[in-house]
């Protein structure tokens, strides 16, 4: 379990890559490479902004 301190961080992070123009996998994979669950991911993905329209697969990966 992510401290929510260190979720918000890396929560922060991914809106900003977004922001910049990164695809979800992008963001997907600095979700990975911090440590943070995969069962914490499909959570944290619609607050950065993405949706199961703009990528599907990627969002239910880890159904």
């Amino acid at each position: 379990m992510t401290s929510e301190f260190m979720r918000q961080v890396h929560l922060k992070t991914a809106q900003q890559y977004k922001a910049q123009g990164h695809s979800v996998q992008y963001v997907l994979a600095h979700f990975h490479k911090v440590g943070i669950p995969d069962d914490e991911i499909p959570e944290l993905l619609p607050l950065v902004g993405f949706t199961d329209e703009q990528d599907p697969k990627a969002l239910n990966h880890f159904d």
